[in-house]
């Protein structure tokens, strides 16, 4: 192999590296927006958040 190729190798490694660390952070933060804390005093609220966790595990 010459140095280009292995540069290039590197460099597609790297942007597929960025590419899923970028997808694990939004993924959370869908997360954070879709599923808010479990504690809620509002009863509609905690069934709309276990019917959507059950939704997710289907």
């Amino acid at each position: 192999m010459t140095n280009m190729e292995i540069g290039i190798i590197i460099i597609a490694a790297l942007a597929g590296l960025a590419l899923i660390i970028f997808l694990i952070k939004r993924n959370r933060d869908d997360r954070k927006k879709l599923l808010p804390p479990e504690a809620t005093d509002d009863i509609v609220e905690q069934n709309r958040t276990d019917q959507l966790r059950h939704e997710d595990q289907l």
